[in-house]
């Protein structure tokens, strides 16, 4: 039992829905349809899943589901990583995307980062109106502090804002507020994200202008 207690099991008992496809897992999980493949095998073995055809069915009242389910709970808020944070939206198969500072933060590729340390850091979100509770759910199922006000709290924790759809782009397969909606709202801050800007400027050839230099 205890060797199958491991990132990617974990993340598969988080992200599996009923009738997902074990591809559409492995893309849930960004891990290799392979790899998914091999533990979800596992897990069916163990009884937590199971397939019909090419459906995978999650029985969350099996024993062994329940424990990893428990675990999860116990141990992750203490000890999630900004990789799993940043991963974590992901698995919840919900539409979303990575605003405010975050879609900085990836539209500069990791290069522009404010705001943050390591006793606060807040991830910023954009989900839509219909799927508010779902997320509440999600986040309050695992133990991940969320809020919906931009109110420091310790550690990692979501920023969730709300709109009634969620128009996005992807910068290398993560979804992120458009590159455009980005500039807008850094030219809104702009003491605060003008170097930022010129960065943007630099990779996307944008002309807007940044002059920023340290």
């Amino acid at each position: 039992m205890f060797e199958m207690i491991n990132p990617y099991v974990a993340k598969i008992v988080i992200a599996a829905r009923d009738g997902d496809s074990i591809r559409q897992i492995s893309k849930k999980i960004r891990e290799s349809y392979g790899w998914t493949h091999k533990w979800v095998s596992e897990l069916v073995k163990m009884g937590a899943i199971t397939r019909e055809r090419q459906e995978v069915y999650v029985d969350k009242k099996n024993p062994f589901y329940k424990a990893i389910r428990r675990f999860i709970r116990g141990t992750l808020p203490s000890n999630i990583s900004l990789n799993d944070a940043y991963l974590l939206p992901n698995l919840a198969g919900l539409d979303y995307m990575f605003t405010n500072t975050d879609a900085i933060f990836i539209w500069t590729k990791g290069g522009y980062n404010i705001g943050r340390s390591k006793d606060a850091y807040p991830i910023f979100i954009g989900i839509a109106q219909k799927d508010k509770a779902a997320w509440e759910y999600f986040f309050s199922q695992l133990g991940i502090t969320y809020t919906f006000r931009n109110e420091k709290k310790k550690g990692i924790y979501f920023v969730l804002s709300t709109s009634t759809a969620i128009e996005k782009e992807l910068s290398e397969q993560v979804p992120v507020l458009p590159l455009s909606e980005t500039v807008a709202w850094a030219k809104r801050y702009e003491f605060n994200f003008q170097p930022a800007l010129e960065m943007l400027d630099e990779l996307y050839d944008l002309k807007i202008g940044a002059t920023y230099k340290e």
